[in-house]
């Protein structure tokens, strides 16, 4: 038996024959997952117990119908399972960011530090592999205000009611001002956080930038790896302005083999190794300027003089001569740089926030707040290969939203990083984001889309005494996937700007 069969024949089952049927059993958890009242993964078992029936009862009560205390599942509780019209619901219910969270965590269970569940999804089992090609026609848009709207200049929010108004982007080199109370709300476990969120006035981006000790320079791990190749991009463009980046492979000097630079940009961001691991990349892509040169242009453009970044990452260079070789034009763009003595890798959540927002709304900034020389034929390269990051936080709160079936041409970039530090005797796991899609819930305004574009850097970091990795990296996993549900709910509910 079935939910289809039970509302077809009109059936009511009873509890005891319920608990007989693993089939129905799993079906009903399945769902109840999608409404993000049950664990997923290997808590889908088909046996009956209490999260099963108290995941059921609460989503009847949600849904206003009878619940199982009788022990039954008859017409109306099966067909109220069946509705796929799950979003409104859901973004409702997702505040209760604790109960995702330990939901979260018990899906973790079976999984350790070096396979995390959300960390360590993969590209290959997100639904939005398929449309990573579209992404840099699909930054390319803006609303028309007729069939796809904005927040515009201004928006009255709710929950607490204010207006929020937005600001023109800054200039490269400008610190924006930055509000540092509206993210109170996110758990402690999130150390530092910076979020700016995007709307279009008169075709061109503003912003409006939120903070948590957003620009205390601290490591963010690999998310700081796209730095050198933003570096490397503005470079090339600077001296040869058509030259396309996809068309280079970056080679060892001296030799006449190369490998192509967007296949290296997708083994750094994604831990794919194709070619060679990302530490190695990572440090090899530093190695096209100078480390004190690198970190004068991060200050430049970000306006952050408090940062350092001469690290390294842990591995020797792919290449640690390495040459950017032309293929089109057969010419050689860029050499490597002296050695010089390395430090560390501090930088600030607004540093990457502001860098990935500059990255995903390049064509919609005015030309004084661009990436220095950078062409968009070069930049989404890199945009494309940030598609293929290994954590699924998104997903997971698309997921947890019930937005999969109302949005329409989504972009998700991203890049995580994590490590158990020895210093700071904790772990930590690091993300930088860009999110942009269309939302075609009917709002406000009548039942125009809403573009919504926002970009978002945490940091995650727990300790326990004593040590214990895998109960730490688990929880910092949970944690991460939580706060951007809970960021991306605010922002779609307009709770959040």
């Amino acid at each position: 038996m079935n939910l289809r069969e039970i509302v077809q024949q009109n059936r009511t089952i009873t509890l005891a024959q319920l608990k007989e049927d693993g089939q129905l059993i799993l079906e009903i958890q399945k769902i109840l997952s999608a409404w993000g009242l049950y664990p997923a993964g290997q808590w889908w078992d088909g046996d009956w117990g209490s999260r099963t029936q108290n995941g059921l009862n609460e989503f009847c009560q949600i849904k206003g119908i009878a619940d199982t205390s009788k022990g039954v599942i008859d017409k109306a509780i099966a067909e109220a399972l069946l509705d796929p019209n799950v979003a409104e619901l859901r973004l409702k219910t997702a505040k209760d960011r604790n109960k995702f969270f330990e939901m979260l965590l018990l899906s973790e269970k079976g999984f350790s530090e070096g396979n995390l569940r959300i960390r360590d999804r993969q590209i290959e089992n997100s639904p939005y592999n398929k449309d990573i090609p579209t992404y840099p026609n699909r930054l390319l848009q803006k609303t028309d205000n007729v069939q796809i709207v904005s927040f515009g200049e201004e928006i009255a929010l709710s929950n607490p009611t204010r207006t929020v108004t937005f600001s023109p982007y800054p200039k490269v080199g400008i610190k924006p001002n930055i509000d540092t109370s509206t993210l109170n709300f996110l758990h402690p476990d999130i150390k530092e956080a910076c979020v700016c969120v995007g709307s279009f006035v008169n075709g061109e981006i503003r912003a409006n930038w939120l903070g948590k000790n957003a620009l205390d320079s601290v490591q963010f791990w690999s998310a700081t790896k796209i730095i050198a190749i933003l570096n490397l991009i503005c470079k090339i463009n600077k001296s040869f302005i058509n030259c396309d980046i996809d068309d280079c492979v970056v080679r060892a000097s001296g030799s006449t083999e190369g490998l192509p630079f967007h296949e290296l940009a997708i083994d750094l961001v994604s831990y794919r190794a194709k070619y060679g691991s990302s530490n190695s990349l990572g440090l090899m892509f530093k190695r096209f300027e100078t480390y004190s040169g690198l970190e004068n242009w991060l200050k430049q453009i970000t306006g952050n003089t408090s940062l350092s970044f001469t690290g390294r990452y842990g591995e020797n260079a792919l290449f640690n001569s390495p040459q950017l070789y032309d293929r089109k034009a057969k010419r050689i763009v860029a050499q490597p740089a002296p050695e010089e003595a390395r430090g560390d890798n501090l930088v600030s959540a607004y540093d990457l926030t502001r860098l990935i927002s500059m990255l995903g709304w390049h064509y919609h900034l005015p030309s004084a707040a661009r990436l220095p020389n950078a062409q968009w034929y070069s930049l989404e390269s890199l945009a494309r290969a940030m598609g293929t990051d290994r954590a699924r936080y998104i997903d997971i709160a698309i997921e947890r939203l019930g937005l999969q079936n109302v949005i329409k041409d989504p972009v998700i970039i991203s890049k995580v990083g994590w490590g158990a530090s020895d210093a700071r005797n904790r772990y930590e796991i690091t993300y930088t984001a860009l999110v942009q899609l269309i939302d075609r819930r009917p709002n406000a305004t009548g039942n125009p889309s809403k573009l919504r574009t926002f970009a978002m850097t945490l940091r995650a970091a727990k300790a326990f005494n004593p040590r214990d990795i895998d109960r730490e990296a688990k929880e910092m996993d949970a944690r991460i996937a939580a706060e951007v549900t809970e960021i991306m709910r605010r922002i779609v509910m307009e709770e959040l700007a």
